[in-house]
């Protein structure tokens, strides 16, 4: 590998990594939002219907924003194991053989599912433990107050 294609994947690898923290950050935001509007919706006295509704809208763009990081993390990962198959291995590959930086949309089209595939990829995200807390503790809180 190049010096130039390599420092090319690690200025990759750093932006990736600074927008995948940056992901968690916001995800957290979207948490925050959901705690905050369901003391709203008690003070204001909401429909339980209306604030299941907007913290099931929250719960599913948390468990969205959650699939875009683990794109994010998959690139990641790509490109660190480019720059390991080629420290490890830097002599019996050719240039021409290294994957290109830059590549990353074009990689995430390429490995892009279906309609249904895409559904069930957010869902299942949205029901990780990291993801499903709060919601599940605030949907518990709605339901019996």
């Amino acid at each position: 590998m190049t010096t130039y294609s390599k420092q090319a994947l690690v200025e990759q690898w750093q932006t990736l990594h600074n927008n995948h923290e940056n992901y968690e950050n916001y995800a957290l935001i979207i948490k925050l939002v959901a705690v905050s509007m369901t003391i709203f919706s008690f003070a204001l006295s909401i429909t339980t219907i209306v604030t299941l509704l907007l913290l099931a809208v929250l719960w599913l763009q948390e468990g969205i924003w959650k699939t875009f990081q683990k794109r994010t993390e998959n690139a990641i990962i790509a490109i660190e194991n480019m720059l390991d198959l080629n420290e490890n291995d830097q002599t019996s590959k050719s240039t021409s053989d290294c994957a290109t930086p830059y590549l990353v949309y074009k990689q995430w089209q390429a490995n892009r599912s279906g309609t249904t595939a895409l559904i069930t990829e957010y869902v299942s995200n949205s029901l990780k433990p990291t993801v499903l807390y709060p919601y599940f503790p605030l949907i518990l809180v709605v339901v019996i107050f």
